[in-house]
């Protein structure tokens, strides 16, 4: 799994209160990190109940909005402890629990998802699913220049160059080179981004 705490580590999200509650309160959040031993749900009740559930287990503690960086949980022996929350994305939380590792507690909103979660092919699958598709759209929107006919042209986002090619106006042969490179040295040709989205 540290593939995805890897994936997961600098795309934090701040919420307002009111946010972070409508995206926290009454959603079946999964815990990724145990998966493969058995499915756990913890589930953020608006009247500050938070209910834990594996397999016939119920366990409840108390959580409260500290700001939008931490929250406070109050377990059912009374013991307090304040943890780190991040939002990844309105669907995937973390909770650093333990703040002397580097390890967090990864959740998946089962709630928002038509999918259940039952497995560690499926977190994967999903997760795989949702960060390819973002890359897909990251490059489709990017901008690059190209060369037709010894003329450079650009810049244009993938999208315009991909339908060109498709209209025919350009050959998939031609090289193309990101704003930011400053030659063709790379030997990027729109065939690359056909194949990379």
């Amino acid at each position: 799994m540290q593939t995805v705490f890897n994936l997961l580590s600098n795309n934090e999200q701040s919420y307002s209160q009111a946010h972070f509650t409508k995206v926290l309160v009454n959603q079946n959040w999964v815990l990724v990190n145990k998966i493969s031993e058995a499915k756990t749900i913890y589930v953020f009740q608006e009247d500050n109940t938070l209910v834990q559930k594996t397999n016939t287990t119920i366990s409840k503690a108390k959580w409260h909005y500290v700001n939008e960086n931490y929250i406070r949980i109050t377990d059912e022996d009374g013991s307090i402890n304040v943890i780190k929350m991040s939002f990844r994305d309105d669907d995937i939380l973390t909770l650093d629990i333990d703040r002397k590792s580097n390890e967090l507690a990864v959740f998946i909103n089962e709630s928002a998802n038509e999918i259940g979660f039952n497995c560690y092919d499926d977190i994967t699958d999903y997760l795989h699913d949702k960060y390819l598709n973002k890359a897909k759209n990251i490059i489709y929107n990017h901008q690059y220049y190209y060369i037709n006919k010894s003329e450079e042209f650009g810049p244009f986002t993938a999208k315009q160059i991909i339908d060109k090619t498709n209209r025919g106006l350009l050959n998939n042969q031609c090289f193309i080179r990101e704003t930011n490179d400053y030659d063709y040295s790379k030997r990027l040709r729109i065939i690359d981004l056909f194949d990379a989205i």
